[in-house]
């Protein structure tokens, strides 16, 4: 299976024709990764945006000496995306599960669309708006969650 359609189904290239997804990956890398090993690092700096191809991955913060599984991702899922809004500072780390394989693409490819391809950077960066807006919205209702929990245990 190529490259292009691994990705074909990832948020990041929603909308986006199979010929301009083959554009836009050319210039990206893939890299390996064995079970345990740390594709990221929380508090590295980085410009790189991340696609898992195959595998499955963590997302683990560590504050203090605790660490807390955030969530797993897989097949299709970006990671990295905040280095477009000017983040490059990691906020976690990402640790593969198992055998997993990235698309590497950097903030400078990215940002190449912009002149050579202006509408599919501007569905690009919709799709990461929408992306970024999905896990905010996600993130409100596990707060909203443990803040209900809270006050049950108070009022207990």
């Amino acid at each position: 299976m190529s490259v292009a359609q691994l990705v074909k189904g990832c948020p990041l290239f929603h909308e986006i024709y199979d010929e301009e997804i083959e554009e836009i990956i050319k210039d990206c890398f893939v890299a390996s990764f064995k079970p345990g090993d740390l594709i990221i690092k929380q508090g590295d700096t980085s410009s790189d945006i991340c696609v898992i191809l195959t595998g499955e991955a963590e997302v683990v913060v560590h504050k203090g000496t605790s660490k807390f599984s955030i969530v797993k991702l897989g097949r299709g899922d970006l990671f990295g995306e905040l280095v477009l809004i000017n983040e490059t500072q990691r906020t976690a780390d990402i640790v593969a599960i198992e055998e997993t394989d990235i698309l590497v693409m950097t903030y400078e490819n990215f940002f190449s669309h912009f002149s050579t391809k202006p509408q599919v950077f501007a569905l690009m960066i919709l799709n990461v708006t929408r992306l970024i807006t999905k896990r905010l919205k996600a993130s409100n209702l596990k707060i909203e969650e443990l803040a209900q929990q809270l006050n049950q245990e108070k009022a207990a």
